[in-house]
């Protein structure tokens, strides 16, 4: 198992056991009250509590089913029996009229067709690091290439290829808009004698940072070498990250304006966080608060006090240790996400309700570090298929897989493992589409 797998699992076992949660019981009103789903809620227990009888959990169902209509914060239940500790109900109050229930209309897949025109092809940049190991450059690197040049043909891809001015950055995340890049900078070797003192000039920047495409206004984020992984909010305004930066083996995730400014603790332990569509939740690489149920969970991008770990979590979407770099599609409620769970590192895509698993990619080659297309109809992914790295894109039901690009060279491991990159490889890095 690779070290930075082992040390969000193991860190996560060390986290407190116990957490206590934001208060239960929020506002009253005249015909009832807001509610917080705890970690051991069941409709019927809060109903006893709240309405005197468990039988009367259907009078919770409707009356926050009839609250989420007109409030997104409510909580839709589709199912009586999975509700997800985080998550607001409407108790209504005891002598109030009861409310109609409405039918829940089956949620549309995402990747359902929504009309009848066909689909059109892939548009906008996908953004991608690797070490370039040429003499002349031996640095970390990030490309940015033109989606519909690159399938015209390998002379239009170069063409329309853009080197990342600054050297020795990678995890590139592109913002929503496609007009600036979030990426993880390595600074400057830090002694004369270093391997690579020698190599392309460095950013000096060793933190979190966010640029223009064109590599000017450089706003730094985080402030930590092991800060990283990225990722914007829909809206553009904040990043989620995740950060290694206490020493104590935990990796963490931090929620942060893209300006650097308002950082915020979560209190959450976990990596590679990826957001939602609807700016609000996100989905992540952790455990329970106990460290075990690993695999991939959803949480809300809510600040925490020390004593509130936890409470923002919202539950497991799918309990697989070894499940990684989720990325949410940002039209819908699917994640695609890799896993080596069937021999190889393959791709697969799940509902975030946990639901719908289904499997994309089964080549023996390594596929891995999925990103949504913008218009949530594509996948891109890495696979060194044929013996050479490169970028490659599927359609969402994990058809039309073809290479995009080919790295022609570029590596991810360190010829020589030394500070400030000790030993990295594939799984450490990330891949982002946008427009």
């Amino acid at each position: 198992m690779p070290d930075s797998i082992k040390a969000v699992l193991g860190g996560l076992a060390l986290i407190v056991a116990s957490y206590f949660s934001a208060p239960a019981a929020l506002a009253q009103e005249g015909d009832g009250q807001a509610y917080i789903i705890q970690a051991d809620d069941t409709l019927w227990k809060v109903a006893e509590k709240y309405l005197g009888d468990g039988n009367r959990f259907t009078e919770i169902v409707a009356a926050t089913n009839a609250r989420h209509a007109a409030d997104a914060s409510f909580l839709l239940i589709q199912d009586p029996g999975l509700i997800i500790s985080g998550a607001k109900l409407w108790i209504p109050a005891v002598g109030a009229p009861p409310v109609v229930a409405q039918p829940i209309q089956p949620a549309v897949p995402a990747a359902a067709p929504q009309t009848s025109t066909p689909a059109a092809g892939p548009t906008g940049h996908i953004a991608f690091s690797f070490w370039n190991n040429s003499p002349e450059r031996c640095t970390y690197e990030i490309n940015i290439i033109d989606v519909p040049a690159c399938l015209k043909d390998g002379a239009a891809c170069q063409a329309n290829r853009r080197i990342f001015v600054h050297n020795n950055v990678s995890e590139p995340a592109l913002s929503p808009d496609g007009t600036r890049l979030a990426f993880r900078g390595w600074g400057e070797p830090p002694t004369e004698d270093s391997p690579y003192a020698d190599c392309a000039k460095a950013l000096p920047a060793r933190y979190l940072a966010n640029t223009t495409l064109d590599g000017t206004e450089l706003r730094g984020t985080g402030g930590f070498w092991e800060d990283s992984h990225p990722d914007w909010s829909p809206d553009g305004k904040r990043l989620l990250f995740d950060t290694g930066r206490n020493g104590d083996d935990i990796i963490r995730i931090l929620l942060i304006n893209a300006d650097g400014s308002g950082e915020e603790d979560l209190r959450l332990a976990g990596q590679q966080p990826s957001w939602a569509p609807d700016n609000e939740r996100f989905v992540y690489r952790g455990c329970d608060v106990s460290g075990n149920r690993c695999g991939l969970w959803l949480a809300k991008a809510i600040p925490a006090k020390a004593w509130e770990t936890g409470f923002n979590m919202l539950g497991p979407v799918l309990p697989e240790p070894e499940a990684a770099h989720p990325d949410w599609s940002p039209t819908g409620e699917q994640i695609v996400y890799q896993s080596p769970a069937a021999g190889s590192w393959d791709l697969y895509v799940i509902n975030a309700d946990g639901s719908g698993k289904r499997q994309l990619t089964s080549d023996a080659a390594i596929e891995g570090l999925p990103s949504w297309s913008p218009d949530g109809q594509w996948i891109a992914y890495l696979s060194d298929a044929g013996g050479n790295w490169g970028i490659w894109i599927m359609r969402a039901d994990g058809s039309s897989q073809q290479q995009l690009f080919a790295y022609d060279g570029g590596i991810y491991k360190i010829p020589k493992v030394v500070e400030p990159y000790f030993e990295r490889d594939w799984l450490d890095e990330q891949i982002s589409w946008s427009r």
